[in-house]
């Protein structure tokens, strides 16, 4: 099963990439003591794109090392004069661009049928999530053709998982779905405890090994489902 093998992978980058994900605990400490400081969701809005950002190093150098068999390399800089690394911040950008503006024309078109009451709204928002986490598995192939030196536009991700979607969108589910419950689970524990620094650092490092696991079930789902003309870049 691909996320069990994203899992064992994952643990394995953990271990021999250390240099790679230890800047972004720091960026992710920082940046949160900053936000529990102001409370300001346009900073909050502004350190998660960051986020993505700053965490590239770690995708591109697990996408290279999965896809093109690239050795794992154990320096956070190395990345960052790459040719590649450029266009796959901007794919990841251009992606997300690509999701919000999704999401709010979906919020829009079906902004009548959802209850009046703010209160019951919820669940409807669950739904909507759950349904843009499978857009979101239809184009996000973009990622790692560009972390192997490879342009490739949304379009061409959507059309490369038409045949295999549902058995993407349920692999991808199995990750993420036990990390968001785990997410909440921890941030709702945090709000009633005197220790919130240190619910904080266990969110905080849990989110750099989500980000570990995620981008080796997205390497492993290219992998296995699409095909790469591989490239010495």
């Amino acid at each position: 099963m691909l996320v069990l093998k994203s899992l064992l992978y994952g643990l394995y980058f953990l271990k021999v990439a250390g240099k790679n994900y230890f800047p972004v605990i720091l960026y992710l400490v920082l940046t949160q003591l900053i936000i529990l400081s102001t409370k300001n969701i346009i900073l909050l809005l502004i350190f998660f794109v960051g986020y993505l950002v700053i965490s590239s190093p770690i995708s591109i150098n697990i996408f290279r090392n999965i896809i093109a068999d690239r050795e794992i390399i154990n320096n956070y800089l190395y990345f960052y004069n790459k040719d590649y690394t450029a266009v796959f911040i901007k794919n990841i950008l251009k992606l997300l661009f690509f999701m919000v503006a999704i999401y709010f024309a979906h919020i829009v078109i079906l902004s009548p049928f959802f209850p009046s009451d703010i209160s019951t709204i919820t669940p409807y928002l669950y739904g909507l999530l759950i349904y843009m986490i499978y857009i979101y598995t239809r184009v996000m192939f973009v990622l790692p053709t560009a972390a192997c030196g490879i342009t490739s536009r949304l379009k061409e991700s959507y059309l490369k998982t038409k045949n295999k979607s549902i058995k993407i969108y349920i692999q991808y589910i199995c990750l993420i779905v036990p990390y968001l419950i785990i997410n909440i689970y921890i941030t709702s524990i945090a709000k009633n405890s005197d220790a919130q620094f240190i619910f904080l650092l266990i969110a905080i490092i849990l989110q750099v090994i989500f980000t570990v696991f995620n981008s080796a079930l997205i390497a492993y789902m290219y992998k296995d489902y699409c095909s790469l003309n591989k490239s010495d870049t």
